[in-house]
């Protein structure tokens, strides 16, 4: 799914999504209605996790 929206929000088509992540159109088109029924929830659900990878990049050492 967060593919799919990453995808959407730079602008790409469904055909060019299908493409680049080789899925059937069926299931982009899907994906993208159940995202446009549940944006709040999807988008706050992408940004948890990105704040959540944020953190979790920071406390690890880094390698000198």
């Amino acid at each position: 799914m967060r593919t799919i929206v990453g995808y959407y929000k730079l602008g790409l088509t469904p055909e060019e999504t299908s493409d680049e992540i080789d899925l059937d159109i069926a299931s982009i088109y899907a994906a993208l209605a159940y995202y446009h029924l549940n944006k709040n929830e999807i988008e706050a659900d992408i940004q948890a996790n990105s704040e959540e990878s944020l953190i979790k990049e920071m406390s690890q050492p880094v390698n000198a």
